[in-house]
Order: structure tokens, then sequence, then C-alpha cells
């Protein structure tokens, strides 16, 4: 059976449950992994801090990769790679969003700083319970320095709706990268932060081969992860769009879909 020396694993829906915690057998596997030294990356759309809270829930010491490929930081947290837009990007398309769309819950995040233009609005609220993490309320070109990126928008509402939104974006902003974490969130980031890329990145500084690794996930911004690594494994509860794009297909994540993949390979 082929030695895979590299994992890379989406956060939410695939390394989580339903209440938002990694079982404590999947805990431990991942924990023997690392120990053997097989690095186990979280690669996310949430920002670092959202990330770090399960690393360390996890005992993990590996690099991250936050924003979806956006900011890859190694183990002292200091940036490998940045791939942000400019704020002048990131207001227009606000504000064409806040046009269009009236009331569509908008968040902005740069490096560590999560900002929204309502904190009260019950997704804001919502999310802040999701991550433990608290959000800001103010306009993000009045507290952000002036060459600070903008990491990534996330837009927040109903399915119908946030499907509207993608579509449209995607042709108005080709060289964006704008993709659904889940039905209701919509995340809009630069053209180069993708999940893969961060994940070459990781490989080169390892000097391990991309066809020895393995990833998992289960949502539409994991398909180019997927489809990068020598291993793409969906979970059972991906949309079944993604799954077409995965070698291999697990148990749900409130079955550990990861560890009994995990176990299947002999790792």
């Amino acid at each position: 059976m082929k030695k895979y020396k590299m994992i890379f694993s989406d956060i939410d829906g695939t390394l989580l449950d339903s209440t938002h915690q990694v079982r404590e057998n999947t805990k431990k596997k991942i924990k023997e992994i690392e120990k053997k030294g097989i690095p186990f990356i979280l690669v996310s759309a949430r920002m670092p801090e959202g990330i770090y809270t399960i690393q360390k829930a996890a005992d993990l010491e590996s690099p991250i990769v936050a924003y979806s490929g956006g900011l890859v930081l190694d183990t002292d947290r200091k940036i490998i790679k940045s791939n942000g837009m400019s704020q002048k990007k990131a207001d227009e398309i606000t504000g064409y969003i806040k046009e269009k769309w009236n009331n569509m819950c908008i968040s902005i995040y740069s490096g560590s700083l999560w900002i929204s233009f309502n904190r009260s609005d019950c997704w804001i609220r919502q999310e802040e319970e999701i991550t433990t993490l608290k959000c800001i309320e103010d306009n993000f070109i009045e507290i952000l320095e002036k060459d600070a990126e903008v990491h990534k928008i996330m837009c927040m509402g109903e399915p119908e709706k946030i499907a509207e939104i993608e579509n449209i974006l995607k042709v108005k902003y080709p060289e964006l990268s704008v993709y659904r974490s889940k039905d209701t969130y919509l995340e809009i980031m630069d053209g180069k932060a993708l999940k893969s890329n961060a994940v070459k990145v990781l490989c080169e500084i390892k000097n391990i081969s991309i066809e020895e690794t393995i990833s998992f996930g289960d949502n539409f911004n994991d398909i180019d992860m997927l489809t990068a690594t020598g291993m793409g494994v969906a979970m059972g509860n991906a949309p079944d769009e993604v799954k077409k794009y995965a070698d291999k297909i697990t148990l749900d994540n409130d079955s550990e879909g990861l560890l009994h993949m995990l176990e299947k390979l002999g790792m």
C-alpha cells in the first residue's frame, strides 16, 4: 500500500462533526500520525484564529492554511505565503453587493481581523458562536493599515440568494476565487487564494511530492485541493457534485469518515 507523507484536511464538515467538535478517536489517530512525522495540515476558509482553536483542541503542531489558501502560516505562526486583494478592490465588491442585494450580511477578513458593517446581524452572531471568535463592527477602510491586504469577503444568507451572488460575481470578477463553503456561506478571495496552491507551497517547503499527499474535504471550495493531491477523499456528507472530483468517498463527518479512511489506508 502506498505510503503518504502529508495530510491536508478541511475543518468544517470534514474534521469537525455537526456539533463543531473533533471526536476523541479521530483526535487520537491524527495525533499518532503527526508523532510519526506525517504533518496533518488544517486547511480552511476560516481566519487563522479560528483554525488555531481547532489545532489546539486536537493537540496538533503543523503549519496551517487559512482563507482557503489566502494565508499559509508556519508552526511559529509566521507568514509563509499571503494572497490577498487590495482594499480598493474589496471596497468595490462590497459596495456592489450592498447595492444589488440589500441587507446581505457581509464580513471582511484581513490577517487576524474579522470586521463587519453590522455585528448585531443574526448571521454574525451565529458565526461568533461557531468559531468562538469576536467580530469588530466598523468600516474596514477606516481601521485597516494602509497597505494591509483583504484576505476574504464573506457573504452569509439564504441558499438561493448566495447561489445567485456566486453566479453573478464569477462572471463580473473572473479574476477572483468565488466559492460556497456551504449553502449559506459565500467566500470571495483573490484568484490565487486556492487550497491547491497552498498544498503546492507546503509540498515544496517540506520537499514532499504532491503525489505522496492525501486531502479530505466536503464542499465546493475543496474541489481544487481534492484533485491536486495524490489522493482526494470526499466526505459522505459532501454534495454529489463535489464527490465526482474525489478519488475515494468515505463516511460522513458525524460517522468519523476521516478516521475511517485513515484506518482503511493503514495509517
